[in-house]
């Protein structure tokens, strides 16, 4: 089965070829986490240096995303914290001047 990846940069689903590299244009080669399109090439190369991951892992992290790799993943609501104060009122209500 082959690995449809996933562009950080336009969230298209992309088929780059096994190998890689493609056989039409010698010394060119896929990426697992941009797509063709040279803003996607630009953008995801900045994103990829501030992240510190190397991209395979990125694109493992967007394949589940997307739901491609399982099933898929969201992150869960942040929970507040037992014993805490509730949050402050509406802007809605009543104000010291009124």
């Amino acid at each position: 089965m082959r690995t449809i990846y996933i562009c950080l940069g336009c969230a298209a689903q992309y088929l780059p070829p096994e190998s890689m590299t493609y056989p039409s244009s010698p010394g060119v080669t896929a990426s697992p986490v941009h797509c063709g399109a040279p803003g996607c090439r630009s953008a995801v190369a900045v994103s990829v240096a501030a992240s510190g991951l190397p991209p395979e892992v990125l694109a493992k992290f967007a394949r589940r995303a997307a739901g491609l790799d399982g099933e898929r993943r969201v992150p869960r609501p942040a929970r507040r914290a037992r014993g805490r104060r509730a949050g402050a009122a509406p802007q809605s209500a009543r104000s010291r001047l009124l």
